[in-house]
């Protein structure tokens, strides 16, 4: 941005992000957000055009999961930003860097309830109660300073969803001169020796250590994978921290936080060292606290974490690569040894748990980590298949490479995050896994994905129903109602949106079928289950 030359507010808006590297924006036209659009024509933002506002929201939420960068979510006023509403609170519940920029009403209109167009009562409060924040931006001054900030914090800090307001007669307004450099980030918090002292002396200490890997680990696998090993200390991950460390590691346990052999296990732990997690109900399938006999040392970037849900002995406020590679610094030289024949017995333990659950999704996820490969991306829908099948049975080697849902738990995610996704790792073969119904939430997006020539697979896993809440009714004694869903022609669904379908009748077709639809010039909707007749 030359410091001579002349920017709206809309304009500095969109310049900043760019020279900040932020790379794409997933929008959807609309009367008040124009001068926006005219400004995206010189902007070097490459703009993706959703089929509803709530779609953009996923799939700028799953760019940013894979590439750990953020990803502008454009709407315009009143019923767009809401349409986008969703999307924003599960950036929020999982800790996920999302950028959403809408208009608001007139200054002079705003508040006054005169039925203006898209007029709602307090849109700025309505988002500011599921972002991060809100914040209402009306020059192009405060705009610079707003993406500033934003991506400052982010380089930093807590990364969750932030929406800037922008009121309609404030997007023309110019600037003769505005900032060109942008500032340099700072560095990552670094945690403070004293605690890192205590943590110490309790780890040297340990003789039944373990890890728990949360979300807020993800970018710290070489460190985690290290310390677990010179602890000799078995490693469980939640789902959004999973493939953190390798799950095909010797110490690795896999996402199985909520299985009940693994929380026994870390129950029997005499220090558990647990990063860049909540600890939440979503985590445990259970109401927190979760069970610790032992003394509990908890690292989060964000200093509130340290002991929500869960009491910790020891709270250590950084950024967890740091926290992690200060903490092996501590420790005695050379690795330890796990007992293998206590790994062995919890490894058969989860997998009963597993098991009883999601047994006969196995077949079918074998199929899909076949055919993703070994460095494949799954979106994945809060679907049975998804989260008692591949959370527990498609093993990673890295992190950033599953995407779901976790705290909101929203259907019809799947799709337009696995789009994203696509975009923001183009090299890579992503998938999307989601159920018949689900589908339908954001259906739309099939066209999103024809319209981009994405190579993206969508397994559709069809059970005609909504089958964990018909399984609650009848565990309940409620009559299912609402929970049967009649089926319909996947394939004709396919051909309207001008994509590619295949009907899987036996999963060991389905490796080579993914493989096919990774190389075409359009996506594939693969049909799994009851099929339309």
């Amino acid at each position: 941005m030359s410091d001579a030359t002349p920017r709206t507010t809309a304009g500095a808006l969109l310049h900043r992000l760019a020279a900040h590297g932020v790379e794409h924006v997933f929008g959807i036209p609309g009367t008040h957000n124009l001068p926006l659009y005219r400004e995206l024509a010189s902007a070097p933002l490459r703009h993706v055009a959703p089929r509803h506002e709530q779609g953009g929201g996923y799939a700028a939420d799953g760019y940013a999961r894979v590439t750990g960068r953020p990803a502008l979510c454009l709407t315009t006023s009143g019923p767009g930003i809401l349409n986008a509403a969703t999307a924003i609170a599960v950036a929020y519940a999982d800790s996920v860097p999302l950028l959403a920029l809408s208009p608001s009403m007139a200054s002079d209109v705003e508040g006054r309830d005169t039925g203006f167009l898209h007029e709602t009562r307090d849109q700025h409060g309505a988002l500011a109660s599921i972002a991060a924040r809100s914040e209402r931006i009306g020059s192009p001054h405060e705009a610079v300073a707003a993406v500033d900030r934003a991506l400052l914090e982010y380089a930093v800090g807590r990364r969750r969803p932030i929406h800037w307001d922008v009121p309609l007669e404030a997007f023309d307004a110019p600037a003769a001169v505005l900032p060109a450099d942008v500032p340099l980030a700072p560095a990552p918090l670094a945690p403070a020796g004293e605690a890192v002292e205590r943590a110490l002396a309790l780890l040297r200490g340990a003789e039944r250590p373990a890890l728990i890997l949360g979300g807020g680990a993800v970018d710290a696998g070489v460190e985690a994978t290290a310390l677990a090993r010179r602890l000799g200390a078995p490693t469980i991950t939640t789902i959004n921290g999973k493939g953190t460390v390798s799950e095909l590691d010797p110490l690795a346990l896999g996402a199985c936080i909520r299985l009940a052999s693994a929380q026994e296990l870390l129950a029997s732990c005499d220090v558990v060292l647990a990063v860049g997690t909540e600890l939440a109900e979503s985590d445990l399938w259970r109401r927190p606290p979760l069970a610790l006999r032992g003394r509990l040392v908890r690292v989060d970037v964000d200093p509130a974490q340290l002991h929500k849900n869960a009491l910790a002995e020891v709270g250590i406020a950084g950024d967890a690569r740091l926290v992690l590679q200060a903490l092996l610094d501590g420790l005695p030289a050379g690795d330890r040894r796990a007992p293998s024949d206590l790994l062995a017995d919890v490894r058969r333990a989860l997998a009963a748990d597993a098991d009883r659950d999601g047994a006969a999704y196995r077949p079918l996820i074998d199929a899909l980590a076949d055919g993703l490969g070994s460095d494949g991306v799954l979106a994945c829908d809060s679907a049975m298949a998804c989260y008692y099948g591949a959370a527990h049975y498609l093993p990673l080697t890295s992190s950033r490479r599953f995407l779901y849902p976790t705290g909101y738990a929203t259907l019809g995610y799947s799709l337009p995050a696995a789009i994203g996704a696509k975009l923001g790792r183009p090299e890579a073969n992503v998938a999307a896994l989601i159920g018949d119904g689900g589908l339908l939430f954001t259906v739309a997006e099939l066209h999103t994905a024809a319209a981009e020539g994405l190579a993206l697979p969508i397994v559709v896993h069809d059970n005609r129903s909504y089958g964990e809440i018909k399984r609650e009714m009848l565990e309940e004694g409620i009559p299912p109602l609402a929970v049967d869903l009649p089926g319909y022609d996947v394939s004709a669904l396919a051909s309207a949106f001008g994509l590619h379908a295949e009907r899987v009748g036996d999963v060991a077709e389905l490796p080579g079928l993914l493989r096919a639809a990774f190389e075409r010039d359009r996506p594939t909707l693969l049909h799994v289950g009851a099929h339309h007749t």
